[in-house]
């Protein structure tokens, strides 16, 4: 089982050049802002990993809140823009970088050893997304806080329907368990949320919060200025917490927390 060899893995800078548009933005900025609400205000002592954390978006912020950092990424050019980029925040520190493929958590790391884990944009490109599951129940602590994103089979519908006027891929995308990659256009995982959380609870995870991420920036054209970026993410924010509306977001974010006693709460919003 390792992780799919995609060209995300091995073309880092252009993967870096989209994440630094708006549009790239949006997405990583509006899951760890979602990830925020569950976050001490000091993370002092407290160890995250951050599982296939390619180019150090979400462990430069969370090394700035003064968390241990774990990024673990199979790609070695990702890790190395991750590194200058921790450098140049000045984070570097904080932050230990791991080449390794996302099946081999569980030799690499004891039981219980974190306290958070962000799993965003991931289980689309693994072999066995429940097998990454349940390492991840396995590596984590009692009360530990773990982020999953993954890509909306129903936003994909959408996407295709809507955006690109493909009325035939959509019907496709309701049953697709894979769509083609706009970025690499190569073959990526789709996920019904419901399945995923069926799947994190049979790992103790019990689903906290659920959003959607990009709830409908994906179907239009947006003249992304900085003044449309900060109204685009204060109405996808408000809107990504609402069920009815998460659930035709192009992304899902389930947040879950390992206790003994672990069940799911349901959704928030």
């Amino acid at each position: 089982m390792r992780t799919l060899d995609t060209a995300r893995f091995r073309d880092a800078d252009k993967y870096l050049s989209y994440l630094n548009t708006r549009s790239g933005r949006l997405r990583s900025e509006l899951a760890l802002e979602n990830l925020r609400g569950f976050l001490p205000s000091q993370g002092y002592r407290l160890r995250v990993l951050d599982l296939g954390g390619g180019t150090g978006f979400a462990s430069i912020r969370l090394a700035r809140m003064e968390f241990e950092v774990v990024l673990l990424d199979s790609s070695e050019e990702m890790l190395g823009i991750a590194r200058m980029e921790a450098e140049a925040n000045g984070v570097d520190a904080k932050i230990v970088f791991c080449q390794a493929d996302a099946a081999q958590v569980c030799r690499l790391f004891e039981a219980e050893s974190f306290d958070i884990v962000v799993c965003h944009n991931l289980l689309e490109y693994v072999a066995d997304p429940r097998a990454i599951l349940r390492s991840l129940g396995k590596i984590v602590r009692q009360n530990a806080v773990v982020s999953i994103l993954v890509r909306n089979r129903a936003g994909e519908v959408l996407r295709a329907a809507i955006k690109l006027g493909d009325f035939g891929l959509a019907r496709t995308n309701l049953t697709a368990e894979t769509v083609t990659d706009s970025l690499f256009d190569e073959p990526v995982r789709v996920f019904d949320p419901t399945d995923l959380s069926l799947a994190q609870a049979d790992q103790g995870l019990g689903i906290v919060a659920e959003y959607g991420v990009r709830v409908f920036s994906d179907y239009v054209d947006t003249d992304l200025n900085a003044d449309t970026y900060r109204q685009l993410f204060e109405l996808e924010s408000i809107l990504g917490a609402q069920p009815k509306f998460a659930a035709i977001a192009r992304y899902s974010q389930l947040i879950a927390r390992r206790s003994s006693a672990s069940t799911s709460q349901g959704t928030t919003g």
